[in-house]
């Protein structure tokens, strides 16, 4: 393992693995040189020159080696003098080891190769042209008339070496452009696949056929606050155990066996671990190979903005239609309730003064209390069908909780209940009615309070919103019973209400002085645990707001 990273890191040095082979081949020519050395008989003529001027070369590598690993970009520039050097030391040898009969003429082979194959065939034709001549001028001396055969030989396979190599060289060369051309394409269009899966609004997720996370794109991300790199490999059902219980499991693992191609899921309530409830659409493809399943894609949709949107635009239309019909039934309600509750308080006094049975008195109280109850019924309806945002001005938010709270605090102490506040210090100032914003808050209070039959805490938060600069937000939450997950659509209906006294219009009331403030309201909660109101509203309205 170590030589491995040893040669991966000289290769990193040299800038490109091929030029490994050079100091590779120097020492194999260094290591032959030596070995033919010493299997030549020692009463060799020259042989002690010969030992030095091998001696001279192995220094002239090691200095080489040294260079290639300190300065690899001076010692490839400085090509040509290496060369020459080399030549002179393969001439040199072959002069020693007995001139035409040598046979380290191979040395000369080995450098014309070489040459051809990292500086291309016209480079190596040349060397070797150039070695020819220098190689029958040392061995002319030595040349007798039967070794004239040997030399042509050599001399023509040293010039077939240089141009078969190069040829050899050449072809490789394309091939390696070739092969890095493809690769540069099959990475423009890798990067181009993962700018468009990166780019998608919607959530990707890609699964292999034992169901684990190969692809989790940045909508994904952003949704689950979980980068890619802590669920990959991971089981995707095991990440969010919400999946197993909301029904996704099921379709999800008939995909990735092969029982059905593609499945669609819309409008699933879905609740992430970490940014609470969401509404998706998911759809899932199958993935195959050679007709083998071999994983899944899965697309989510996350349609919680558009499906609020819709229900606000339902809810508008209904506020709409019921404010107008409100504000009549209730003008006409206020005369006649007025004239009874009045008579029956005349009737009580009376009754006081002649002395009527005691089951009278009791008849005219009930008819008093329900007459009342009417009367609270038709200023709801005033309220709810108001036209008018009231008088507009600068509101401290802040301001407007504490107020509301010295009248509700007292109370909901005594009914051990313990309100925690948590009010943002230099919260800025936002355009609305102040009246109207305290009775959105006591409202919420109130209910939160009745949600607490047996004592409880209500907290009450403000702030500004991150994702939204220039925007206020006021959280109500309690740990209360909790509203069951088929009602929480139909809380802001008028006339909808889970209490036995209640007359179903506190939130639409306050719905609907949010939504004269251009604001937002949104609720979660969980049965036996409790319910959050968030409310978030812009610091300076827009004047064409409806």
């Amino acid at each position: 393992m170590s030589e491995i990273n040893w040669l991966q890191q000289l290769s990193r040095r040299l800038g490109d693995p091929r030029l490994l082979a050079l100091p590779f081949l120097r020492g194999l020519a260094v290591i032959a040189g030596f070995v033919w050395l010493a299997l030549t008989p020692t009463d060799f003529v020259g042989w002690i020159l010969l030992a030095f001027a091998l001696a001279a070369f192995t220094c002239y590598s090691l200095l080489l080696y040294l260079l290639i690993w300190l300065r690899p970009g001076l010692v490839f520039r400085l090509h040509l003098p290496v060369l020459l050097v080399d030549v002179a030391f393969a001439l040199l040898l072959i002069r020693l080891s007995g001139g035409a009969e040598s046979t380290l003429f191979l040395g000369l082979l080995l450098i014309a190769g070489l040459q051809s194959y990292y500086y291309g065939i016209r480079r190596g034709v040349a060397v070797a042209v150039g070695a020819s001549v220098a190689y029958v001028w040392v061995i002319w001396p030595t040349l007798v008339h039967h070794e004239w055969a040997n030399a042509a030989i050599r001399i023509a396979v040293l010039i077939g070496t240089a141009v078969g190599v190069g040829v050899l060289a050449d072809i490789e060369e394309r091939e390696r452009l070739a092969v890095a051309a493809l690769n540069r394409e099959i990475e423009v269009r890798e990067r181009f696949i993962t700018n468009v899966v990166e780019s998608l609004r919607d959530g990707l997720v890609v699964l292999d056929a034992d169901g684990r996370v190969r692809a989790w794109n940045r909508a994904m991300e952003e949704r689950y606050e979980v980068k890619a790199q802590e669920v990959l490999g991971r089981p995707f059902l095991d990440i969010n155990p919400t999946w197993k219980r909301e029904g996704l499991a099921e379709p999800i693992e008939r995909l990735l066996r092969g029982e059905i191609e593609e499945f669609a899921v819309e409008g699933l309530e879905h609740e992430t671990l970490k940014k609470g409830r969401v509404i998706l659409n998911v759809k899932g493809s199958l993935l195959r190979e050679n007709l083998a399943p071999t994983g899944a894609v899965l697309l989510l949709e996350d349609t919680t903005e558009k499906v609020g949107l819709e229900r606000s635009a339902r809810q508008a239309e209904k506020l709409a239609a019921l404010g107008t019909l409100s504000a009549g039934l209730a003008h006409e309600l206020n005369n006649p309730v007025g004239i009874i509750s009045s008579r029956i308080d005349l009737m009580l006094q009376e009754a006081e003064e002649l002395g009527l049975p005691p089951q009278v008195r009791q008849d005219l109280e009930v008819l008093h209390r329900h007459s009342q109850r009417v009367a609270r019924i038709a200023r709801g309806l005033l309220s709810f069908a108001r036209q008018s945002p009231g008088d507009r001005g600068l509101v401290d938010l802040n301001g407007v909780v504490e107020d509301t709270l010295l009248l509700l605090e007292k109370q909901v102490s005594k009914e051990g209940i313990t309100v925690r506040r948590s009010l943002a210090p230099d919260l800025p100032p936002m355009q609305g009615d102040p009246n109207a914003l305290q009775q959105v808050v006591l409202n919420l209070l109130t209910n939160a309070r009745d949600a607490m039959a047996d004592g409880g805490e209500i907290r009450i938060e403000t702030g500004t919103v991150a994702s939204r600069p220039g925007w206020l937000r006021l959280v109500v939450a309690d740990n209360g019973r909790g509203i069951p997950l088929d009602r929480l659509p139909k809380i802001f209906d008028p006339f909808y209400t889970t209490k036995a006294q209640g007359t179903g219009l506190g939130l639409s009331v306050s719905y609907g002085i949010v939504r004269e403030h251009q604001g937002t309201i949104d609720v979660q909660s969980q049965p036996g645990k409790g319910t959050t109101f968030t409310l978030t509203f812009p610091v300076v309205a827009t004047e064409d707001h409806a």
